[in-house]
């Protein structure tokens, strides 16, 4: 494998260090307005928290909102990254491997290792374990998901279309169902490739509702797809996967958002079950709060308990789902890894325990955004650079992956597709992060 520098000179990790860049403004504009709402949050809820802690409540509300003025300034005044308070998860050691020389004070750690000028999936995810540690090291607010209420207005605000998709997958599955078994992959795939849509960090935490269910747009968008790898999947994976049912057939979904988004993983975690294609689907989540609308394991289990809210047929498929759930065909897990700020290629080395698990898999489907951005390394790739290079690598098992693009990196296109978007945006990358257009892509194979 080439070294690192080689692929800093190739493919430069992205910084918010450029004005005018998706990453640039998500520094001086996002982040704060994220924070921001935080601490709106909290202001309206000191008489709730006083209500059920006592007056101690206070005390852990005025620490948590004068660590988030100290950051929402050191954001806006490009200040360099700090130790975060504990050395919770990690984060000395990321730090520390981002340094540029062995300095002993934390409040200097280097002039590179800024908010606008490290690199930006680094930063980003010290941003979202800085807001968790301000919440983590008090008395009585440590177990609030501060992101909750923003991932529960996201689910109710489509309950009709997540009713849409559960009349589909129920009727597809049906034992009486005239379909070919193969029949459906492809809109149930896409189901949850545009569900991905709806991703509230892009808003700085404001609701996204979709204004075309990811049911219709899976029918009526394909020209947004720059690259369709659901043919050769079904093809080189899924269908050997129903003939060789002597082999264990587990599949691995890697989830992003909570809402809507969810509800489209676990129906085509349902349709990989029912159809045959797999024996026991595991689902990846985070292991805290994250990047405002990220799934744990709370989100998973209050979303099986909420989808009657949507209506008769979204009722079936929760009961259908929590039987999954109970008798072991699906389990929610969530590794330290999700969490941490390393590129994919790096799970080997630093997370071997889940990267042998990965290598059990029969396919790992990686959702979103974000797992794409550690999939190829968060980095300023060539266009038609292709998706097997800029993964470095990482190989455990055949994975796909499902994402609308939010932001300024992607591979593995091909020369037709990046002559179009040329052609349609000259030098304008507003394609690249207006989540508009999308990528199926297929690799470990």
């Amino acid at each position: 494998m080439e070294s690192s520098e080689v692929y800093d000179h190739m493919a430069p990790k992205l910084t918010g260090k450029k004005e005018g860049t998706f990453a640039y403004l998500t520094v001086r504009d996002r982040w704060p307005k994220i924070v921001t709402k935080l601490v709106d949050q909290l202001t309206c809820r000191r008489k709730e928290y006083a209500e059920m802690f006592g007056e101690e409540a206070e005390d852990d509300i005025k620490s948590i909102l004068e660590k988030f003025s100290e950051v929402r300034y050191r954001i806006m005044t490009d200040k360099p990254l700090v130790y975060l308070t504990g050395g919770r998860g990690g984060w000395d050691q990321y730090l520390t491997e981002n340094m540029t020389s062995d300095l002993t004070n934390p409040d200097e750690i280097t002039e590179k290792l800024t908010w606008f000028n490290g690199p930006w999936l680094l930063v980003e995810c010290y941003l979202y374990q800085f807001i968790y540690n301000a919440f983590a090291v008090t008395r009585h607010l440590k177990e609030v998901d501060y992101f909750e209420d923003s991932k529960r207005t996201n689910f109710n605000d489509h309950l009709p279309q997540i009713e849409e998709a559960s009349r589909f997958l129920l009727k597809i599955t049906a034992e009486n169902a005239p379909v070919h078994e193969l029949f459906g992959i492809g809109t149930i795939l896409k189901m949850s490739l545009w569900g991905n849509r709806a991703d509230m960090s892009l808003t700085g935490g404001d609701n996204n509702t979709l204004k075309m269910s990811a049911m219709v747009a899976s029918q009526t968008l394909s020209d947004f797809v720059l690259v369709d790898d659901i043919a050769d999947l079904t093809a080189k994976v899924l269908a050997p996967l129903l003939t060789n049912k002597s082999k264990s057939r587990r599949m691995d979904i890697v989830l992003d958002n909570a809402g809507v988004e969810l509800t489209g993983d676990l129906v085509l975690a349902e349709f990989m079950i029912c159809r045959g294609f797999a024996d026991s689907v595991v689902l990846h989540g985070k292991n805290i709060p994250w990047f405002v609308s990220d799934v744990t394991q709370r989100d998973f289990e209050w979303t099986l308990s909420s989808l009657e809210r949507a209506g008769e047929q979204s009722k079936k498929l929760g009961e259908r789902l929590k039987e999954r759930v109970a008798n072991g065909q699906i389990r929610f897990e969530c590794h330290r890894f999700w969490t941490s700020p390393h590129a994919t290629y790096k799970m080997k080395t630093d997370s071997p325990d889940l990267y042998a698990d990965f290598e059990t898999s029969s396919l790992a489907i990686f959702k979103g955004d974000l797992n794409y951005r550690k999939l190829i390394g968060d980095r300023d790739w060539d266009l038609d650079t292709s998706f097997e290079k800029a993964c470095r690598g990482f190989a455990p098992c055949p994975f796909f992956a499902l994402r609308t693009l939010k932001a300024e990196t992607v591979a593995g296109l091909s020369k037709e597709a990046v002559r179009t978007i040329l052609e349609k945006f000259d030098e304008d990358n507003s394609w690249m992060t207006s989540g508009e257009y999308a990528v199926c892509q297929l690799g470990g194979i």
